[in-house]
C-alpha cells in the first residue's frame, strides 16, 4: 500500500478515531449481516475515509482488514458471530496503534519545546 503524501495531523488522528467509533456503533447496532448492503456500503466508506487520513502502515493494514471482515460478513460464510469479532479486533488493533501515534506527536512537542 503507497504511504499517504502528508504526516498526520492532530485533527486527522481526532477524525480517524471519529470514524472508528461510528464503526464500532455500526457494530453494535446497526450491522445486520448478510443482506444489508446499504450498511456494508456506509462501513466501507467510513474505512476509506480513515484510510485517507491514516499515514501509518500498521493502522492500514488494520482498516484494510475492516473492509475484508465486513466483506465476508455480508458474504455469510464465516459464523456473524465470529466474523465481528475479527472486527472488533482490528478496530482495537487500530485505535491502539493511534494511541502510539498520538503520543509520537506529544514527545516531539515536548522535544521541540526543550530544544
Amino acid at each position: 500500500m503507497e504511504p499517504c503524501k502528508h504526516a498526520m495531523t492532530n485533527a486527522d488522528v481526532q477524525r480517524v478515531r471519529s470514524h472508528l467509533a461510528t464503526l464500532a456503533l455500526m457494530l453494535q447496532k446497526r450491522f445486520a449481516g448478510a443482506g444489508d448492503e446499504e450498511s456494508l456500503l456506509e462501513f466501507c466508506r467510513l474505512c476509506w475515509a480513515a484510510l485517507l487520513l491514516v499515514d501509518d502502515a500498521e493502522c492500514q493494514a488494520q482498516i484494510d482488514l475492516l473492509v475484508q471482515h465486513a466483506k465476508d460478513l455480508f458474504r455469510g460464510g464465516e459464523a456473524a458471530d465470529g466474523v465481528k469479532s475479527k472486527l472488533n479486533a482490528a478496530l482495537a488493533a487500530c485505535s491502539a496503534r493511534l494511541d502510539m501515534v498520538e503520543g509520537g506527536y506529544g514527545k516531539r512537542w515536548r522535544d521541540l519545546r526543550a530544544a
